[in-house]
């Protein structure tokens, strides 16, 4: 879903305790609980979002079928629009950034086809015919390391080569990499990288059948599957929707309405998992010393049950300790499906999904799909 997963906070993404629970929290939040009034909201949810240089590009059901659109992060303006024949669950930059990528589960790109992936131009915001990369099956994360775009999803061939849940690809001409040899025995939702180690979540139980419980990091120098083999968070998170990373741990986002983190050296837990009333799909790591975290719980997260903290789609936690920030809990409406992607760029947090509105002065402003939280 996003370009990468390390993240600079005040920056452009150029540059991604059992019973302790809420306490000892700074008296503000990094961000403002009353998002800003945006000049343009988009006709359907939005899945997927990252940015570059002051551009926030987004995809989703934009248009109420399928698109892409770029948006001044500073004025919330429209730039342009790229409609699609359905979703669009992942973006990705290349490293220079005139391109980008995106990846889901459209079979046409301004009414060309384009099964599952589109490459299109920044300047001209246009997709660039050359590139044929192509999966059967849904994309729903992408990530570039040098002139590779990685490929996550519920797919089941790149460019008619069987592989299951995991691709890589030539980011100049969409040709299969066929030294990344990998297959999970299921889907693969997130990427995120940790140095040379490429982070997998997903629903899988074995890649290349060898035993991961929905997390694996695949060694990128030497081409290997790593022996960090964390355990599930819990016995129903069997569905890993996002994670992320800031070197020292790997976060995710999980089904069984669970939220964690792992030490990247040991597997171990890094604190105890966050629970809430629905699942958790998104993360951020805008590097506050906060993980952002985004779902469809529609009440309350918690770490020890007796202490619950009133949060709706959206809601933070100390990476430190795993605390949650009860400065910051912001209401959004419409529980389901919620949030998808949270993405920061100077001075703002962005939050996407499929969601009616957010609440301003205790009442539902009905602005949809977007939302953005100003620094405090």
């Amino acid at each position: 879903m996003r370009w990468t997963r390390w993240l600079a906070y005040g920056a452009a993404a150029a540059t991604s305790l059992a019973t302790v629970v809420a306490f000892g929290a700074p008296a503000h939040a990094a961000y403002s609980e009353q998002p800003v009034s945006l000049p343009w909201h988009p006709s359907g949810p939005v899945h997927s979002s990252v940015n570059r240089s002051g551009v926030l590009y987004l995809g989703g059901e934009l248009n109420g079928v399928g698109g892409i659109a770029a948006v001044d992060a500073d004025t919330g303006h429209l730039l342009w629009q790229v409609p699609a024949g359905d979703d669009v669950r992942a973006l990705a930059l290349s490293r220079d950034g005139t391109r980008l990528y995106a990846g889901g589960s459209f079979t046409t790109v301004n009414g060309a086809t384009h099964r599952h992936l589109v490459a299109l131009n920044v300047a001209k915001h246009r997709v660039i015919t050359s590139w044929k990369a192509r999966t059967e099956g849904n994309v729903r994360d992408l990530l570039v390391r040098r002139n590779t775009v990685y490929i996550a999803g519920k797919i089941r061939t790149v460019n008619g080569v069987a592989q299951r849940g995991l691709g890589a690809v030539n980011g100049t001409t969409g040709v299969r990499d066929a030294s990344f040899r990998y297959s999970a025995d299921d889907d693969a939702f997130g990427l995120a990288r940790a140095g040379k180690r490429l982070l997998v979540s997903g629903s899988f139980s074995r890649i290349n059948g060898i035993a991961r419980a929905s997390l694996a990091a695949i060694n990128l120098s030497t081409n290997t599957l790593t022996n960090w083999a964390p355990p599930r968070l819990c016995s129903d998170c069997d569905q890993y929707f996002d994670v992320r990373t800031d070197g020292t741990n790997a976060y995710v986002a999980t089904s069984g309405n669970a939220a964690g983190a792992f030490d990247l050296t040991t597997g171990h837990q890094a604190w105890h998992r966050i629970r809430g009333d629905g699942d958790f799909q998104a993360l951020s790591l805008p590097g506050d010393g906060r993980l952002y975290l985004g779902g469809h719980f529609g009440k309350e997260i918690w770490i020890d049950p007796n202490n619950r903290v009133g949060a709706s789609n959206v809601a933070a936690v100390f990476t430190a300790t795993g605390r949650i920030d009860t400065a910051w809990t912001p209401k959004i409406y419409k529980v389901y499906p919620g949030t998808w992607t949270i993405t920061s760029t100077v001075g703002r947090l962005w939050v996407g999904g499929d969601f009616a509105g957010e609440q301003v002065n205790g009442v539902n402003n009905k602005e949809p799909y977007l939302a953005a939280y100003p620094v405090a």
